[in-house]
């Protein structure tokens, strides 16, 4: 009997520690909601006052998606040979998320450069000394892009103002040539006027207005010409688009123009595998060497 009566109060026991038990974790679960939904409440103010991004600060309901342009290029690698008198070169573009209201009131413009590839160039100034012309004091310029063409939809000086074309580089007036030399920035300045217009009268620099044409609301297309003697190498086309004169958006792809012919893969091979030309050449001369010198010996 005594030990029914121990056992019993062992059950109750327990039993009060169970529900004893219960209440506290009834008690913690609600202590935890309160926490949790303080720091529900409190979580934007946290973000907001330490600059976190949030889905609402990133994209407001109502709120107009930026102007965006897309280009492509009709064949990234063009191929000429001796027998190439110049084409027509064309480039297809799309804009995305433009206002239709602002595109049938033509204040959308674009302006796309077609530019490459580059090298140095030292500029001679020609001087009357003893009574033959010598050159004189020169400026060297690097990076000097070998072609550059400029197609946009109307005049540039109707587009948008020069300080924005002077920050991008847009534009012959405005194209970023870097001089070394110990002049003044007026005669460096007359140096790059000069060598513009060599370029021009070469037929490798040009602006052309109204090259663009627009085939819908939102595709457009630009047209370049390719001179005879465009230089072979890397080019790099760029697209500018404008809205009401101010800039939005701008995008770039690139291609390559090579020439068909054995001077110009010789010219390439030397310039990329440099060390196997020179071992082929090295072997080579050696051949010819030995060729020679059987067929006509001392």
């Amino acid at each position: 009997m005594m030990f029914l009566a121990q056992a019993g109060r062992a059950g109750l026991f327990c039993r009060a520690a169970f529900q004893r038990g219960r209440k506290l974790l009834a008690a913690c679960r609600r202590q935890w909601r309160k926490y949790c939904r303080r720091a529900i409440i409190a979580a934007p103010v946290f973000i907001a006052l330490t600059g976190l991004p949030t889905a609402q600060a990133q994209e407001e309901p109502g709120s107009t998606p930026q102007e965006t342009l897309q280009i492509i290029v009709t064949a990234r690698d063009i191929t000429i040979d001796a027998s190439f008198a110049g084409t027509d070169f064309y480039i297809a573009g799309v804009l995305e998320n433009t206002d239709p209201l602002l595109r049938r009131q033509n204040r959308y413009d674009i302006i796309v450069v077609l530019e490459g590839p580059q090298q140095n160039i030292v500029l001679y100034k020609k001087e009357r000394r003893l009574g033959l012309w010598l050159n004189g004091s020169s400026v060297k310029f690097t990076n000097v892009p070998q072609f550059y063409a400029l197609a946009s939809t109307r005049e540039l000086r109707d587009i948008t103002v020069p300080q924005i074309y002077q920050s991008l580089g847009l534009g012959l007036n405005y194209l970023p040539l870097h001089a070394k030399g110990r002049l003044s920035p007026e005669a460096i300045k007359l140096y790059k006027n000069e060598l513009i217009a060599l370029k021009q009268k070469q037929g490798l620099y040009g602006q052309e207005t109204g090259s663009i044409a627009f085939g819908s609301t939102r595709l457009f297309s630009a047209r370049f010409h390719l001179p005879d003697n465009v230089p072979v190498g890397s080019y790099t086309v760029k697209a500018y688009l404008f809205r009401d004169g101010v800039y939005s958006d701008e995008a770039e792809t690139g291609l390559e123009i090579t020439r068909k012919n054995i001077a110009y893969l010789l010219y390439h091979a030397a310039q990329t595998q440099s060390f196997r030309y020179g071992l082929a050449a090295v072997l080579i001369a050696l051949f010819i060497g030995f060729i020679g010198r059987t067929i006509f010996p001392k």
